[in-house]
């Protein structure tokens, strides 16, 4: 994809004029507020620099909320819905899609997340891990996301549709599910009068993974391959919208050129020029939904297993954690090959 490059400096120009044509979805969805925050917590942008969260602090798509291990950071919707942002956590705000497609990601990508969802205008947000995607309906639940790359989704209200590996189960009131890396949806369980400590529960899956390094880190690579191989699916599509926008655009300078009749070019924006940039810029949102998922499990999993491998084989290693680093210079290689030319410096 040779001209890929030139065509990402132009993503978020794309992402803007795609969201302010969706008419399904207001404006103001794209806004999350500030409503309570205790010890340390900042926002990440999506040019890639922080600033400190504070009280009536606004968070957009494209950003993050990094919280410390004393941070706590509630969250209010334009529609009454609230996210709650426990310590030591990270959670992103974005979109996939664009138009009446387009709809708002939540995602929890280390940590732990509470959500209430009311219902909402459009289409209903997407809730993402580094291991699935889950549709909600009017619900409250958590998403508990662990250093090994493993989920646990628990519902208190309503219906969670959780999908891994394309297999779905659908949640209800008082029920949960572990999703572990690379792996379908494990066996829905009841939840009652149960109270998640999180530090135990992930203390225990990084005990799981240093039990067995190399399967766990098999498991996680296969998650990434999967999203490697959604992202090169895209790339064909994209080069053939890409074609057409750019014809579209040299047919309406054409049409300028002959005429300055208002309704004339108004027809061809509509009729053409308009859905073609809009095609286009769908996937090219798609190409980074995937792209930024890669990035986010190499960041909060892979590193995490890298460091806690290297710490405890420094110099002298066993047979199991030779597979291990192995496996991982062969996934960042592919990382390297596959995801990097779709990434930008700010992403970093």
């Amino acid at each position: 994809m040779n001209d890929f490059k030139y065509y990402r400096i132009r993503t978020r120009m794309a992402a803007a004029i795609a969201v302010l044509s969706c008419l399904a979805l207001p404006l103001a969805a794209q806004k999350a507020n500030v409503t309570y925050l205790e010890g340390t917590a900042k926002i990440k942008s999506s040019a890639g620099s922080l600033r400190l969260a504070d009280f009536g602090s606004t968070v957009t798509y494209g950003e993050s909320v990094i919280t410390g291990k004393d941070g706590l950071v509630e969250m209010a919707l334009p529609n009454g819905s609230t996210i709650r942002v426990s310590g030591d956590s990270v959670f992103t705000y974005s979109e996939t899609g664009t138009g009446s497609d387009s709809r708002p990601v939540l995602a929890t990508l280390a940590g732990s997340v509470s959500y209430k969802l009311n219902k909402s205008v459009g289409r209903s947000p997407l809730i993402q891990t580094n291991s699935m995607v889950a549709g909600v309906r009017g619900t409250e639940f958590t998403v508990y996301a662990a250093r090994d790359g493993s989920n646990l989704l628990v519902v208190t209200g309503g219906i969670v549709d959780v999908t891994a590996q394309g297999e779905t189960v659908s949640l209800y009131k008082d029920e949960a599910v572990q999703v572990d890396p690379g792996q379908k949806p494990g066996e829905k369980y009841i939840w009652l009068g149960k109270e998640l400590d999180f530090s135990d529960w992930n203390g225990g899956k990084n005990a799981e993974f240093l039990a067995d390094p190399v399967g766990g880190i098999e498991r996680v690579a296969a998650q990434l391959d999967g999203y490697a191989k959604e992202l090169a699916a895209l790339k064909a599509p994209y080069e053939e919208a890409n074609a057409t926008w750019e014809k579209a655009v040299e047919d309406y300078k054409a049409l300028l050129a002959k005429t300055d009749d208002k309704d004339t070019l108004q027809k061809f924006r509509i009729e053409t020029l308009n859905p073609t940039q809009d095609a286009r810029a769908t996937l090219i949102l798609n190409i980074r939904y995937y792209a930024l998922n890669y990035l986010s499990v190499r960041r909060y999993v892979l590193s995490n297993m890298y460091m806690e491998m290297k710490t405890r084989f420094p110099l002298s290693r066993t047979p199991a954690s030779e597979d291990f680093f192995r496996l991982h210079k062969e996934t960042l290689a592919r990382y390297e090959d596959a995801i990097v030319p779709e990434l930008n410096p700010n992403d970093y």
